[in-house]
């Protein structure tokens, strides 16, 4: 996981952090354009 940091999102402002695989390192890559800025970012909610 990387470092936290405050981003503006269509919902607000959100703490968040991306995450890459532990052993290679990689992101996930998103196939569509209009959905690039979701790669290597998952949502979770308590």
């Amino acid at each position: 996981m990387g470092p936290l940091e405050e981003r503006m999102m269509l919902s607000g402002m959100h703490t968040v952090a991306n995450i890459f695989c532990c052993c290679c390192g990689q992101n996930e890559s998103a196939h569509e354009k209009d959905q690039k800025y979701k790669e290597g970012k998952f949502v979770l909610e308590r």
